[in-house]
């Protein structure tokens, strides 16, 4: 039964691994950021649109009624 040498650990350079971790949580923030400003693009553009139909709808209505 061959048995399998495990291999040594990488060496942990600390200095490297916390500017690894500092630019993860960099880029996290920042993603986090981007997605906030387009939820309330969507959020603005849906509001647009409902007023677009309801004005449509009203004069509509005004059409028939009027």
């Amino acid at each position: 039964m061959p048995t399998a040498d495990p291999q040594p650990p990488p060496e942990l350079n600390i200095r490297e691994q916390i500017a690894r971790i500092d630019n993860l949580l960099m880029d996290t923030q920042k993603k986090q950021r981007e997605f906030h400003l387009s939820v309330w693009q969507v959020v603005a553009v849906m509001l647009g649109g409902a007023a677009a139909i309801f004005a449509a709808g009203a004069g509509i209505v005004k059409l028939i009624i009027g």
